[in-house]
């Protein structure tokens, strides 16, 4: 498809979908169709619901802070969807680390500044010795947190940053909201509100490889019966995660950045019972770490328990599905045995489960200083790459948001710049 003003979006995540969005939305795009590639058969990336029993649950992202995400809350406003709060930010049966905890950070925070070529499990060890260490970390029930790639100054970050040991750090008190009808909602609603605008999509084209030419780029995909199909482009934003970016004939990143960049696996598994046997042990709407695989454990109102496990804890539960729906269960209901002290004779059987694993659930640049780029760019900026790795929020919605936004702020200077040169030649 030869077409001389395309701008082309390879990913319909939120970053893609924000980025498309803010393009249609200026006069400087006007003349250009706005297209948006997309591998898979939806919109939404790692924003992916689906319905159980008449409610939603999120599979992917799932939560969020108006104070730490106001992108996030400000879209959700603005589209009307439905919130309610998301209750997990008070631990029950506290783990025996979690006394004094808060402290302890506390008073380490400061050294975090001399400590950036340190792991934040060698930078613990050197505080506070290995047992201690291992204890904390154990504690606070995110295992990414061992990671050597783990730097003292994102291991802070995560803390401060999520809802279930945020009361370890100075946003204790942070409220947290969930959509009732999940995050696919609300990136439904932005796939219709870009196809009104115009943008066009085009899903099941995978990308295969780029070639360059002096103003313009030839994308090569493979469709889904493995055709092959082109289109030239003018612009092309790459609004994919850097693992995906690897993958392509792009020398990513040696020849894109300055950056190196990490990822780290997410599962989460949910579990249905015939009544929520939970609320006879005052768990409705709690969370609590728990010393096993399990790691994370919530008790959603009446409806459903589900755990979330990262880094190694998430590929043994990967590893644990491959065996059986049977024995996959029976190691979830044992392992909550364990956990809340109850013989599992007393405890009920699930009617029903769901599961995700995210191989590459967290990507992010491993580096903190300096600062990473909003976007990284080729081909004299016609080849634009965007993630919300490339942000202050990896991982969340609002780094997918910003992302977005970022790529397209570039690429309307780009227009602007290129709609002032012609104008001097006419």
């Amino acid at each position: 498809m030869l077409n001389n003003k395309v701008i082309s979006i390879v990913g319909a995540g939120i970053s893609g979908l924000s980025c498309a969005l803010k393009l249609a939305g200026s006069k400087l795009s006007k003349g250009y169709t706005i297209r948006i590639f997309e591998n898979g058969e939806r919109t939404g990336g790692r924003a992916h619901s689906i319905k159980v029993n008449d409610f939603s649950i999120d599979l992917g992202a799932g939560r969020f802070s108006p104070v730490l995400h106001p992108n996030v809350s400000k879209i959700v406003s603005e589209l009307a969807e439905k919130t309610e709060v998301f209750p997990f930010t008070k631990i029950v049966c506290p783990h025996p680390q979690h006394a004094g905890l808060k402290e302890i950070l506390a008073q380490l925070k400061p050294k975090v500044v001399s400590s950036y070529n340190e792991s934040f499990f060698q930078f613990l060890c050197n505080h506070l010795g290995d047992e201690k260490s291992h204890a904390i970390i154990n504690g606070l029930g995110y295992d990414s947190l061992y990671l050597p790639q783990i730097s003292p100054e994102i291991a802070y970050d995560i803390i401060e940053k999520h809802p279930e040991i945020q009361c370890f750090s100075e946003n204790a008190g942070y409220e947290w909201f969930n959509l009732v009808d999940g995050f696919s909602a609300l990136v439904k609603s932005l796939y219709e509100r870009a196809a009104i605008l115009g943008v066009e999509f085009y899903f099941e084209h995978q990308l295969v490889s780029l070639q360059t030419k002096s103003n313009s780029t030839l994308l090569e995909f493979s469709g889904r019966d493995q055709q092959e199909i082109w289109h030239n482009s003018s612009y092309t934003v790459l609004a994919l995660p850097p693992t995906a970016m690897a993958s392509l004939n792009l020398d990513f990143p040696a020849s894109w950045s300055n950056f190196t960049y990490g990822s780290i696996p997410l599962f989460k598994g949910f579990i249905f019972f015939d009544h929520p046997w939970w609320q006879d042990y005052n768990l409705e709407n709690k969370v609590t770490i728990v010393d096993n695989p399990l790691r994370k454990l919530y008790f959603k109102s009446d409806k459903y328990i589900f755990f979330y496990a990262d880094s190694a804890c998430a590929d043994f539960w990967y590893e644990e599905t491959k065996k059986g729906e049977a024995e996959y269960i029976n190691t979830i209901m044992n392992l909550i045995s364990m956990a809340l002290n109850i013989p599992i004779n007393e405890l009920p059987w699930p009617v029903e489960n769901k599961f995700k694993y995210w191989p590459s659930g967290v990507e992010f640049a491993i580096e903190t200083s300096p600062e990473h780029p909003p976007v990284l760019s080729k081909n004299n900026g016609t080849i634009i790459a965007t993630s919300d790795a490339y942000t202050p929020h990896c991982g969340w919605m609002e780094g997918g948001i910003l992302a977005g936004r970022n790529a397209a702020d570039y690429l309307l200077k780009q227009l602007e710049k290129t709609g002032v040169e012609e104008a001097e030649v006419n």
